[in-house]
C-alpha cells in the first residue's frame, strides 16, 4: 500500500487539475489478477481511452465469432479496436451488427487487399480522417515454406477526436506465424520476412500522423521471450526507441498470456507521443491494461486504458 503522503500527493495533484478533465473512471473487465495502475501526471486530460488489440481467429464458426465481437464491443472501457484475421466469412456480418451498435470500422476490401486488419471505433466519439495500407513483404506458399502466409504489413487508420478535434492515429499490424524459438528466430522464410517486416514498422512510430499514436497487433513472438533474449532483428532490438508497449510500462501482473503461455499480442504507443513522467512532452501515458477470458477465439483479447494528454 502507499504512504499515506504520497496518496495525499497525489490528490491534490488531481484537484489542481482542470476541472472538465476528463479521466473517465470504468474499469476493465477483470483478468487473472490485480494489474498495476499508473497515477495522473499533471496536464489537462483530452480523454481516457480503452485501446483493445484482438485477433479473431478466422476459423471459428460465425456463431462464436459474432458472439465474441460483440462481448469486446459491449465493454465500455473500449473505445478502438485493432483487429485481426479479419479475412474470415462472417466479419461482413460483423461490421454490420457493430454498426448498429454505434460503431465504425475501416477495412481496404480488395480482392488482393489486406483485408486481414481492421480498425474499429466509436462513432459517438471519433470520425475518420484516413485510413492507408502499407505491405512490408509478400506472401509465401507451400513451396516456400511448411506454414503458408499471406502478404504482410500495416493499416494507418487517422481518427478525429470529435470533443477536441485532436488526432488519433491506430498502427495495426500481424507478423507471420511460425517465427520463435523461445530465444530467437526460427529459420524458416516466415521469420526473415518477420525481420523485414519488424525493421520497417519501427520507422513507421516517427512518421504516423497525430496527436497521439498508437499501435495495436499480432506480433508472433512471446514478448518474456524477446525481453530476455534480445533476439538481432526482434521486437525489442528493433522497436526500442522508436514505441514503449504497454508490457514496458506495466509489466506483466495481472495480464494472463494471450494465446496459450505466450503473450504475443501488443498495444503500444509511439516513442514520440509517449509520457511516462510528469516531464514528457508526450500526450499518450499507459494507465493499466489486461486480457481477457473467457473468448472463443484462439487469443485472449488484449486491453489497455490510456490517458490522452493536452500537449
Amino acid at each position: 500500500m502507499r504512504a499515506t503522503i504520497a496518496a495525499l500527493l497525489a490528490a491534490a495533484l488531481v484537484t489542481a487539475c482542470a476541472p472538465d478533465d476528463a479521466d473517465r473512471t470504468d474499469d476493465l473487465e477483470p483478468g487473472a489478477g490485480p494489474t498495476r495502475s499508473e497515477p495522473r501526471l499533471p496536464g489537462r486530460l483530452v480523454d481516457t481511452l480503452g485501446v483493445a488489440s484482438f485477433n479473431v481467429y478466422r476459423h471459428l464458426p460465425r456463431r462464436e465469432a459474432v458472439a465474441d465481437a460483440m462481448r469486446l464491443t459491449a465493454q465500455d472501457s473500449v473505445d478502438v479496436i485493432g483487429w485481426q484475421e479479419t479475412r474470415a466469412d462472417y466479419f461482413p456480418d460483423v461490421k454490420r451488427r457493430l454498426a448498429r451498435r454505434g460503431w465504425d470500422t475501416w477495412q481496404l476490401w480488395e480482392p488482393d487487399g489486406p483485408f486481414w486488419l481492421a480498425v474499429s471505433w466509436r462513432r459517438a466519439d471519433f470520425s475518420l480522417v484516413e485510413g492507408a495500407w502499407t505491405e512490408a513483404h509478400g506472401g509465401a506458399g507451400p513451396a516456400r515454406t511448411d506454414l503458408p502466409y499471406p502478404p504482410r504489413g500495416w493499416v494507418e487508420v487517422t481518427l478525429r477526436h470529435r470533443d477536441s478535434g485532436r488526432l488519433l492515429t491506430i498502427v495495426d499490424t500481424h507478423l507471420n506465424q511460425g517465427i520463435e524459438t523461445g530465444d530467437g528466430f526460427t529459420d524458416r522464410e516466415n521469420a526473415a520476412d518477420a525481420k523485414t517486416h519488424l525493421r520497417l514498422l519501427a520507422d513507421v512510430w516517427d512518421q504516423a500522423p497525430g496527436d497521439l499514436v498508437v499501435g495495436t497487433g499480432d506480433f508472433n513472438f512471446d514478448y518474456a521471450d524477446d525481453a530476455e533474449a534480445r533476439p538481432e532483428g526482434g521486437i525489442s532490438d528493433t522497436q526500442d526507441g522508436r514505441a514503449t508497449s504497454s508490457y514496458d510500462v506495466l509489466g506483466l501482473d495481472g495480464v494472463e498470456p494471450t494465446r496459450e503461455s505466450r503473450w504475443i499480442d501488443y498495444i503500444w504507443i509511439a516513442d514520440r507521443t509517449l509520457r511516462v513522467r510528469a516531464r514528457d512532452a508526450g500526450t499518450g501515458q499507459f494507465v493499466e491494461h489486461t486480457s481477457l477470458d473467457g473468448y472463443a477465439s484462439d487469443h485472449r483479447p488484449l486491453v489497455a486504458r490510456i490517458r490522452w494528454y493536452d500537449r
